[in-house]
């Protein structure tokens, strides 16, 4: 058992095709009691039903029950029902297509309805290796051997076999770097009414910033534009989108690729001064650009 465990761990450790997220494996096999001479037979029937929950794309942590019926003693009347109730921590390795080995360990409890020669429900310690398969979607064959330290000196031997019914999918998201934001340019750039032509007398302007996003090739910009509360809001907003991408259009022209610069529009809601007074209003009809580090 510990070579074939210390063979386990060198194998590769590319991740099983299965993204399941939850399995339920009824199984079945035998109890094999070895270094243990209180038991009349030397194997008994077990069956069991395990549920095992994925926590990375190769690891799950699972459950268990075993049960073992009318174990037999050496001596003659003994027997006992042999309850096992355990939490594991399972690692997959992808062997071949649609098989993967896994390793297991962890530790349970084993209750024996009845006692005799000194042997008493006690906790255990277990490790393993097993096989998956996956026969269909939904459908994997799995088979397992584990090896039973019990605190209180016995030692056995699980062979099991089973169908594992998985569900649900297991997601890994990965969230992209969020750009930093490095400043906030503001344009003096003014608009005639009702308009989106930019005049000429800002074209130095908007060289230069231009020249700075050349400059800085590593930074993006998201021009924004935005309007005075007077008018309909709606048409604030298309009228404040229309005129940042005006202004796009002109930084683009200076050479800026498309790609490094994005056109917002947000209409009459951000406003920075009193829409109430004349001057508050031309302030609040402005453009900005608002520069990222990537």
């Amino acid at each position: 058992m510990k070579k074939i465990l210390a063979l386990s761990l060198v194998l590769s450790g590319s991740l099983f095709a299965a993204n399941n997220l939850f399995e339920i494996t009824p199984q079945v096999g035998g109890t094999f009691h070895i270094d243990n001479d209180r038991y009349k037979n030397s194997a008994d029937l077990s069956y069991g039903l395990k549920f095992a929950s994925r926590v990375a794309p190769s690891v799950l942590t699972e459950i268990g029950y075993d049960r073992a019926d009318n174990a037999k003693g050496s001596q003659r009347g003994q027997s006992t029902d042999i309850n096992r109730y355990y939490v594991n921590l399972v690692k997959e390795f992808d062997v071949w297509d649609k098989t993967s080995l896994y390793i297991l360990g962890g530790f349970g409890y084993e209750d024996l309805t009845n006692n005799f020669q000194n042997m008493d429900s006690d906790f255990f310690g277990q490790y393993g290796v097993g096989l998956r398969h996956e026969v269909a979607e939904y459908l994997h064959l799995k088979t397992e051997i584990r090896h039973l330290a019990s605190f209180d000196g016995r030692s056995d031997v699980v062979a099991m076999v089973g169908f594992s019914i998985p569900f649900g999918t297991y997601s890994q998201e990965e969230s992209a770097p969020t750009p930093g934001l490095s400043h906030i340019h503001t344009f003096s750039v003014q608009f005639p009414f009702d308009s989106t032509n930019v005049s000429p007398e800002y074209n130095a302007e908007i060289a230069d910033f231009a020249e700075y996003m050349k400059q800085n090739p590593d930074q993006t910009a998201i021009i924004n534009g935005h309007t005075d509360s007077t008018g309909n809001p709606n048409y604030n907003q298309s009228l404040s989108e229309r005129r940042a991408t005006a202004v796009k259009d002109k930084i683009i022209e200076e050479g800026i690729a498309p790609e490094r610069l994005e056109a917002k529009g947000y209409g009459e809601t951000r406003p920075i001064a009193d829409n109430a007074t004349k001057e508050g209003r031309q302030k609040n009809r402005r453009v900005e650009a608002e520069v990222y580090n990537k």
